[in-house]
This record gives structure tokens, C-alpha cells and sequence, in this order.
């Protein structure tokens, strides 16, 4: 007699419990269903298509990127100072060629570590087709310091909108002083096409 009570204790016990696990299920599928089938939000399309990458300035869109790194190092004191001279004679990674579309701009930026040992010094530059030179930047080191230097520098270039075809991005360095040498560097090229 006391199994039999005890059996149908168990018994709703069971059911009181899969009840409650039901109802438990139901109300977490609710609230999650409220966080996670609301849509985000639009773009600036709408509800027309998926959004392009956002480009340089935010509103043009990047077709393509083409990025290229060497960790060597480089000892530049054999080149003839005051001469511009481009990375690509020693290093062929920091040259690319890019096939661009109708009015498309190029953005390129140039990232690199330096050894300076004084009196020392070396300017940098990108140059789009021989053509469009970017700013520089300059490293430099000279008495009374002394010991050896590690420097980074990094410069970037937007070109105006381009013609259709190929363009060349060379990194040229000018040696003004003393004996720098060139580290890791990276070349990354973005073609972005303005709207």
C-alpha cells in the first residue's frame, strides 16, 4: 500500500514537473524571440540591398585592396645621397600594380621602422605612376645624440579620380645622411570608387 501512494506521488511529481518545464520553454521562446527576431537596423539603402563598405570619406565604396609586407632589413647606405631612389630596386614587394576602373581613386599609405645611428637621416614618399607624388615624411638623427635609433614613419596618399587601366605605386626613399637602414614595411593599395 505505502509503493502504490508512493508511485502515484512520484507520478505527479513527474507531471507537475514536465508542466512546468513546458511553461518555462514557452515563456524563454517568447523573450527570445523578442530579442532576437527584431531587424536591425536599416542601412542607408533601406530595404533596397545590402549595404556597400564604407570608403575613405564614408560615402564612396572599396573595390578592391591589395596589402603588401616584408620584414627584412635593408641597408640603404650604398645609395648615392640626395637621390631619389625606389624601394622596389632592393625590395619588389613595395611595388604593386593595381587595374583600376573609369573614375576610380587610389589610396595608398606606407607604414615602416627605421635605424638611425647619428648623423643619419631619410625622407620617404609614395609615388602613383611617376607621376603624383605623395607628402613625406622625414627621420633624422644627428650630434650630440648618440647610440643607435629605431623610428617608425608612416605616410598615405588619396590620388584624384583616374582613368581606367593599370597604375603603378612605387615607395621611394632619399638617403640625405649617414647610414639608415629600412625595417619591416608595409604597402597597402585601396582602389575606391568615387560616386
Amino acid at each position: 500500500m505505502e509503493k502504490k501512494k508512493q508511485s502515484k506521488y512520484t507520478w505527479k511529481l513527474l507531471v507537475l514537473a514536465l508542466v512546468i518545464g513546458l511553461l518555462a520553454g514557452a515563456v524563454g521562446a517568447v523573450l527570445s524571440a523578442q530579442i532576437f527576431i527584431k531587424p536591425g537596423p536599416q542601412g542607408e539603402r533601406g530595404e533596397q540591398g545590402p549595404q556597400g563598405i564604407a570608403g575613405v570619406n564614408g560615402t564612396d565604396s572599396i573595390l578592391q585592396i591589395i596589402q603588401n609586407r616584408n620584414d627584412t632589413r635593408a641597408d640603404i647606405s650604398g645609395y648615392t645621397a640626395m637621390q631619389w631612389r625606389n624601394m622596389s630596386d632592393f625590395d619588389s614587394s613595395m611595388k604593386i600594380t593595381i587595374n583600376v576602373q573609369q573614375n576610380s581613386k587610389i589610396f595608398a599609405q606606407f607604414s615602416s621602422t627605421h635605424t638611425l645611428q647619428p648623423p643619419a637621416s631619410i625622407w620617404v614618399r609614395i609615388v602613383v605612376d611617376n607621376n603624383y607624388n605623395s607628402s613625406m615624411y622625414m627621420l633624422s638623427v644627428g650630434p650630440p645624440a648618440s647610440g643607435t635609433y629605431k623610428m617608425a614613419g608612416h605616410v598615405e596618399f588619396l590620388t584624384d579620380s583616374l582613368n581606367a587601366g593599370s597604375h603603378t605605386i612605387n615607395v621611394q626613399f632619399l638617403r640625405e645622411t649617414g647610414s639608415p637602414e629600412i625595417l619591416d614595411r608595409t604597402l597597402t593599395v585601396i582602389e575606391i570608387a568615387s560616386q
